[in-house]
């Protein structure tokens, strides 16, 4: 029969490539997101251009953006030397792990469940869900997709290694340990992955007892400790990483913040509207009505993962592992955004074969063609996959760069710094200059006063880069002594912010202000000793200085003021 045969498990596999990559086609005409992460990993990024010996060593000797994850930045390197640095290229990568981590979890899920109607529909799920479109489409998150290509390998390898009860293969189990080890070193998030393992030994297997369930979870549980261990440091205030202080002063009012959140998140994976690149959930420092109802669901939640935990264990090893993905971001150890669609990424293997499981049951692929009693079931599932194409195709044209991104951000959080600012970088790319000064001007008004003696870091480095933004609109319209206080302010709030030294430094230069103009130059290129043009344009004021020639300063130094 052709359903049972292994051309039939090809077609849906090609089903599962081919529907990935048509719906996310379109992002291929995307750009690099300027003004957001895909500059410093990217198009500034000297460590990514080319696969040599030198810029491996680089990336695993140091972090980029705060971030650990020398993978992540060897998979850059590969698309260099393919692509160059073409934006379409990059995105097709994505494209291309994204597809890959859908193919692998079906693969999981048959090996797991046998050839069961729901594990396509949850492939599909995950695949083409709205919230995905984030990891996909934009650069920057290439660790989110290829965290999870590893993470999946290595949940593969060890159901494999798990296979037999009395003769286990040894191989795949450190085959399994390695491909989580490259998770992590593309991104931390694959941190949670012993406590999965945990929970899949207790709802998969037949016999285990407290010796063997915890034995073998030991070394993946050390490279997670270590690992982890760097991703918290290089995270750190002290680098300007995304780590910051509990939000509403405590642990208690980020745990209160953090329900509702919760409720968010589960009402994205049901009805994902007004998906955002950034969002606003307010903070809460006492309980209210929210907090409430939001505790009352948590406490059904509970109660419903006991009861799965009873009658059916694999369901609820797929309901939990829901909630096992939301760890990392819940802010235990406080980050400085609250909630992302990027964050859904990993929760979403959950939620899919939660869902598809509770619609279709155990439904075979003969039962489906064969009995009346399964239409239904099968036709809300095409239904759904229908929905999440619709509004995926919907979202994915937001993305298309930073002005869409932004105008899009502002409408869904209007009363945030975080999105004029973003706004402003849009309509700086495009030479609307004066509208983006008035976008960062909004921003700032967002922000408490640079006199205030409260301002954290996080909002200190924000503002800076306001700062900095606002005096390259300024410097661009020609009004240079306006650019060179915006610069200096920007410098004030962030002494290591080194395009503002080097804006600064150009802005020095049009008012042939040499001397402190190569001063300005020197800190850029001390605190970025690998951006090409901080050194070019330090050697050039050299040069002039030491020519003793100050009557035209204008043009001997490259860059103009720019905040790009």
């Amino acid at each position: 029969m052709f359903i049972r045969s292994k051309r039939f498990s090809f077609l849906l596999l090609f089903i599962l490539a081919i529907t990935s990559f048509a719906i996310f086609w379109p992002a291929l005409g995307h750009e690099f997101l300027r003004n957001w992460d895909d500059t410093k990993y990217v198009v500034e990024n000297p460590i990514i251009r080319g696969l040599t010996i030198e810029n491996l060593t680089t990336a695993f000797k140091t972090s980029v953006l705060w971030n650990y994850a020398p993978i992540h930045m060897v998979s850059y390197m590969l698309d260099y030397e393919i692509w160059g640095l073409r934006a379409f290229g990059f995105i097709f990568t994505n494209i291309l792990l994204h597809a890959a981590n859908g193919i692998l979890f079906y693969l999981l899920l048959r090996w797991l469940s046998g050839e069961k109607v729901w594990i396509l529909f949850a492939s599909l799920i995950f695949l083409l869900h709205p919230v995905q479109v984030e990891s996909v489409v934009w650069v920057s998150q290439r660790k989110n997709v290829l965290a999870m290509f590893f993470f999946l390998i290595a949940f593969y390898l060890y159901t494999r290694y798990r296979e037999r009860e009395e003769e286990v293969d040894i191989r795949l189990y450190f085959l399994s340990l390695f491909a989580f080890t490259l998770s992590l070193l593309s991104k931390s998030i694959t941190v949670v992955f012993p406590l999965v393992l945990l929970v899949f030994d207790l709802c998969y297997r037949k016999k285990y007892d407290l010796k063997t369930l915890i034995l073998d979870k030991i070394p993946f549980l050390l490279i997670a400790l270590i690992l982890g261990f760097v991703a918290i440091e290089t995270q750190s205030a002290d680098y300007q990483g995304g780590r910051t202080s509990y939000h509403g002063g405590n642990l208690y009012t980020t745990l209160l913040t953090m329900l509702p959140v919760l409720v968010r998140y589960l009402t994205m994976v049901i009805w994902p509207a007004n998906l955002s690149a950034y969002y606003n959930p307010p903070i809460k420092t006492h309980i209210d009505s929210e907090v409430i109802w939001a505790a009352f669901l948590l406490v059904l939640l509970c109660l419903m993962g006991v009861m799965l935990y009873r009658r059916r264990r694999q369901m609820f090893f797929w309901f939990t592992f829901f909630f096992i993905g939301l760890i990392p971001v819940s802010q235990i150890i406080p980050i400085v955004t609250l909630m992302n669609d990027r964050y859904l990424y990993f929760p979403m293997l959950g939620a899919a074969a939660f869902l598809s499981m509770t619609i279709l049951r155990e439904v075979t692929w003969t039962e489906l063609f064969s009995s009346k009693r399964t239409i239904p079931a099968a036709l809300f599932s095409i239904l759904m996959i229908g929905a999440c194409s619709a509004a995926t195709l919907h979202r994915i044209p937001v993305w298309q760069n930073t002005f869409t991104l932004w105008s899009d951000a502002v409408k869904k959080a209007p009363d945030v710094a975080v999105t004029h600012e973003g706004l402003g970088e849009g309509l700086l790319g495009q030479g609307r200059i004066d509208e983006a000064i008035t976008e960062f001007k909004i921003s700032l008004n967002f922000r408490p006063s640079i006199m205030s003696k409260d301002i954290d870091s996080s909002t200190r480095h924000a503002m800076a880069i306001t700062y900095n933004d606002l005096g390259a609109a300024y410097g661009m319209k020609g009004m240079t002594d306006a650019a060179i206080e915006h610069f200096t302010i920007a410098i004030q709030l962030n002494p290591r912010h080194d395009k503002a030294y080097f804006n600064l430094g150009n802005a020095l230069v049009h008012k042939g202000l040499m001397v402190q103009a190569l001063q300005c130059f020197e800190m850029a290129v001390q605190l970025n000793p690998h951006n090409p043009q901080f050194y070019a344009n330090l050697m050039k004021t050299r040069e002039f200085i030491k020519s003793g020639n100050f009557q035209n300063p204008r043009g001997k130094a490259d860059g103009g003021i720019s905040g790009k």
